[in-house]
């Protein structure tokens, strides 16, 4: 019980919110190997990326983990070239757990209008 309760108190952020759960090797790979690959898989993650987990069969762990949910309000995803240049740093943010830096997908969109 003691090492479930350090575990947990580990995965707490100082807001108090829990940080994510890794992501599995295999997924991560498969994510991002779609993100710089698939036109497709690109268009629906855009819009929904439980869908496209859904659709492209990730496991349920995947599926059902709240990582994905880094993705709300990105518009539009980074080239897939930028994305794939960019795999091993993205792969070992998804492998290590998010906690308050989130993989950029996103073209920095958001960023510019930030300054505006």
């Amino acid at each position: 019980m003691r090492a479930i309760a350090v575990e947990q108190n580990m995965r707490k952020e100082t807001s108090g919110q829990s940080r994510t759960m890794p992501m599995s090797r295999q997924a991560a790979i498969k994510l991002i190997d779609l993100l710089a690959t698939s036109d497709e898989f690109r268009a629906v993650f855009i819009r929904d990326p439980r869908t496209a987990l859904e659709t492209w069969q990730f496991d349920d762990e995947t599926i059902r983990g709240s990582w994905w949910e880094c993705t709300m309000g990105i518009t539009q995803l980074a080239h897939k070239e930028v994305i794939s240049a960019a795999k091993e740093e993205i792969l070992s943010m998804l492998l290590a757990g998010l906690d308050q830096t989130t993989p950029q997908l996103d073209s920095g969109l958001k960023s510019r209008r930030l300054k505006q």
